[in-house]
């Protein structure tokens, strides 16, 4: 079929999103779907079979778009509706599938133009408005829920990448199909990971050869609990009273994101704690190497992150917060989880790194997990069942 992808995301960067629009452009142009995939000016360009991108003009002039609600994305969001619009008057799609807000356009064009609509909840749009504080007023927040019910509602199709998120669009929109596809480990995904190469880590930030590492990958936002880990490290310092020293390598975030937490550990007299800042994908599986134990204090929001499948195809044992979030995939038998409170995350970090009997058995029933569940051929059958679905029909 002819699919128009509608991306309102930077393509292609090392972030959530773009990283599983990269996945399902590359699953459907392999299967030999014909994608035009529409995504905004920045990024950089990646091979994909059959896949065409088309980038919106940087009017702007930006160099880059942060992740989450902006006024620079909703000014691209109007560019993007009228590119949409010209797509589908040059072109005969088939299906048209937005991710995100692009889910709105999707529906709209597929009624406009009588084609297939598919609508890929990589959150709840409302949901993330209210919690990022863009919108705060109440009334327009219950017009963005009402449009989110009126365009689930009436598309061919709705994608959703984890329970929270299913459940979500079923209440929404009783009457939809629904499918769920979780995301997959980076790995498993066959990124370009290079050779582990954890001396050249060790010499480069100063790490001690022979401390227990707690890592942490993925940005710096509020909503991924940053605070609730620097609080916990805090008692974890106190907890621990082995000889042998305990460092805190926390991977990603911007320049400025940094030196906002490094000034507040610094207030909080935290020790032993490397701040490593953006670093490409290829390099995560040298950091996960690296780890005695991977943590996921996540606070806010509902939908897995991404990262938390890697964690759990790593190998090493994962502590999480006991919130929806992480629960949906993960259970005591996978994971340590913990209320999100300085206290219990920090002895649920103090029990994976010292308990190696239990560690390693929870880190090996995550692994098995990944390949059941959570596996390239698990991903590539659910959505091209799905597109095959929308044909027959």
């Amino acid at each position: 079929m002819k699919v128009l992808m509608i991306a309102p995301q930077p393509f292609y960067v090392d972030r959530g999103t773009p990283m599983n629009v990269r996945l399902l452009c590359k699953v459907l142009g392999e299967a030999g779907h014909s994608v035009d995939l529409l995504v905004f000016p920045t990024g950089r360009d990646v091979a994909l079979e059959n896949v065409n991108i088309i980038r919106l003009p940087n009017v702007f002039r930006v160099h880059s778009i942060p992740a989450g609600p902006s006024l620079i994305k909703l000014a691209f969001d109007v560019l993007l509706t009228m590119k949409v619009l010209y797509l589908c008057l040059k072109t005969r799609y088939d299906v048209i599938h937005g991710i995100e807000e692009g889910g709105f356009l999707a529906v709209i064009g597929g009624k406009i133009f009588r084609k297939f609509s598919v609508f890929d909840m990589d959150s709840c749009i409302s949901d993330q408005l209210q919690y990022s504080g863009f919108i705060k007023n109440t009334m327009l927040l219950k017009f963005v829920t009402s449009l989110e019910r009126l365009s689930l509602s009436n598309s061919s199709l709705i994608v959703t990448v984890c329970k929270a998120l299913t459940d979500k669009a079923r209440f929404l929109a009783p009457e939809a199909r629904i499918v769920q596809i979780e995301d997959i480990p980076l790995d498993v995904e066959k990124c370009e990971c290079g050779p582990c190469n954890v001396k050249n880590l060790l010499d480069k930030y100063g790490l001690l050869p022979d401390s227990y590492k707690v890592v942490y990958t993925g940005n710096l936002e509020k909503y991924q609990g940053i605070d609730l880990l620097l609080r916990s490290w805090g008692k974890l310092e106190a907890l621990h009273r082995e000889k042998q020293p305990v460092e805190l390598i926390l991977v990603g975030g911007s320049g400025e994101k940094v030196s906002y937490y490094k000034e507040m550990s610094e207030k909080l007299g935290l020790k032993n704690i490397c701040w490593a800042g953006q670093r490409p994908v290829e390099e995560m599986g040298e950091w996960m190497e690296l780890a005695h134990i991977l943590v996921s204090p996540r606070s806010q929001g509902e939908n897995t992150p991404l990262k938390i499948y890697s964690y759990m195809n790593s190998g090493r044992p994962v502590v999480a917060t006991n919130k929806k979030t992480h629960t949906q995939v993960l259970d005591d038998s996978l994971a340590f989880l913990a209320a999100p409170d300085p206290e219990k995350f920090a002895e649920a970090m103090y029990e994976a790194l010292f308990d190696s009997r239990l560690s390693k058995q929870k880190a090996v029933a995550a692994q098995r997990a990944v390949e059941e569940f959570y596996s390239y051929p698990v991903f590539q059958k659910k959505l091209l069942d799905a597109y095959a679905a929308l044909a027959g029909h």
